[in-house]
């Protein structure tokens, strides 16, 4: 017998964080579920973890816009999920999320046959040829932005970050020189701006009621980034396509000898505009918000960075400054067949959603896990299903590495520059917008010359 959510009445939990019978509270448990996010952006993720302990690390809700889910943050259900047999889980359908933005034909828009072909082309270009331009650029550009720091004064780190990132990835896919860069700044910056909104989950949610088509401040942004990264594509056909990842993109064929359709091309640049604005930035500026505020990790940090013969220590701050405040809020699946996970029964349509934040908070996994420990990660890489600030299995995020790279460069870069402090004792409070998390004032910092 299947009870009203899909659960077997008498069957544990397998692996759970906690145990305990949940049978009592079934029938309200979905209408709890549905109120505990928006619970959460009034009184802090509390709530949300309260609501795993009562219910084994996952619990139903109906969500707008996406209809009938469960919400995860066990490792263990993470790992059932991962290993679903093929065609029971869509990778890709919970990602839809992501079009206003990266449109329909983005990498982590595609599952099955069509996915792969392009994440075999692109995997190369970024891991490779990517990796190498922008780790040569990425010290510098980070000497750029400790240098204009304002000495003294407090000063929000997060939208220098923003800026200075977006500037990178502008040059390693798309070529655009800093005279050109300007012109593609301010649409840009009007679209993400939107795009960190609370207005856009509304009205995303209220799409299939005009929420999204009945936009036009949006409309007018997203039009004029397309219009930018088209004019490239059409200038690139006519003189060359370049050696950056829109180039690499251009040469590549299908098995027929097909090219990539202007779509497909616009949607993977605005993919990895996306991933470097969104995750690498807003990482970054948790990282720095992180360790400003642990004066031990922060001298060896400084340490490490002053001798220059290693970037070990750097590393580990960025993996748990990725743990302890990933900057994705949430990744989710869609259940294809009738799939049993955790003692329930999920229907097809039902989107899983993994809470990134309370998964990387497993005390299983992690000893006092809200406590920031860079030491966790000494002679120790992230793996499992309890660290996935960039997704996992087949849609792993592919600018994962160089993320991190960045991340050490600007670490290593401001701490051999600067004395750095928070601007407030105070831990900086997580803000969800969208699909993101960031600290809430911004990472204000107050910085110091090093002499």
């Amino acid at each position: 017998m299947i009870d009203a959510l899909g659960a077997r009445p008498g069957v544990p939990h397998p692996g759970g964080r906690l145990a305990g019978a949940r049978g009592r509270r079934h029938r309200l448990e979905p209408w709890l579920g549905s109120a505990v996010l928006p619970a959460a952006l009034i009184v802090g993720d509390g709530v949300v973890d309260r609501m795993f302990g009562r219910t084994d690390g996952m619990f139903g809700l109906w969500f707008p816009g996406i209809g009938k889910a469960v919400m995860l943050a066990d490792p263990g259900l993470v790992r059932d999920v991962f290993r679903a047999p093929g065609g029971v889980i869509d990778s890709a359908e919970a990602n839809r999320v992501q079009e206003p933005v990266i449109g329909p034909q983005g990498l982590g828009r595609l599952d099955g046959q069509e996915h792969r072909r392009l994440r075999e082309i692109m995997a190369p270009a970024i891991r490779n040829r990517v990796s190498a331009r922008l780790r040569a650029a990425t010290e510098k550009l980070a000497q750029q932005v400790a240098d204009r720091c304002p000495a003294g004064t407090p000063f929000a780190l997060r939208p220098r970050l923003h800026a200075a990132l977006m500037d990178a990835i502008l040059d390693v896919t798309l070529g655009v020189d800093p005279a050109r860069r300007h012109a593609w700044r301010e649409p840009l910056r009007e679209l993400f701006r939107r795009a960190d909104s609370y207005e856009i989950t509304v009205r995303y949610a209220l799409r299939r009621a005009g929420g999204m088509a009945l936009w036009p401040s949006y409309h007018r942004a997203k039009e004029s980034c397309d219009r930018l990264i088209y004019d490239e594509i059409s200038r690139r056909r006519r003189e060359g396509e370049g050696d950056d990842l829109l180039g690499v993109l251009m040469r590549a064929r299908d098995e027929r000898g097909a090219r990539l359709t202007d779509q497909v091309l616009r949607d993977q640049v605005m993919s990895m505009i996306a991933g470097a604005r969104t995750t690498t930035a807003t990482g970054l500026a948790w990282a720095f918000e992180r360790v400003v505020r642990h004066p031990e990790a922060l001298r060896r940090l400084s340490a490490e960075s002053d001798e220059g013969t290693s970037d070990v220590y750097a590393t580990a701050v960025a993996y748990e400054a990725l743990r302890v405040r990933p900057p994705v809020a949430f990744f989710g699946r869609v259940v294809r067949l009738p799939f049993e996970l955790g003692g329930r029964v999920l229907a097809p349509g039902t989107t899983i959603i993994v809470h990134l934040r309370s998964l990387h908070h497993d005390p299983g996994l992690y000893p006092d896990p809200a406590a920031f420990r860079p030491e966790r990660w000494l002679g120790r890489r992230p793996g499992g299903y309890g660290w996935m600030p960039f997704g996992g299995g087949s849609h792993t995020c592919l600018g994962d590495r160089l993320a991190v790279m960045q991340m050490k460069a600007f670490l290593r870069v401001f701490t051999r520059s600067l004395e750095l402090s928070p601007a407030e004792p105070a831990d900086e409070q997580i803000r969800w917008k969208a699909v993101s998390n960031s600290p809430g004032s911004d990472c204000r910092l107050i910085a110091q010359p090093r002499r």
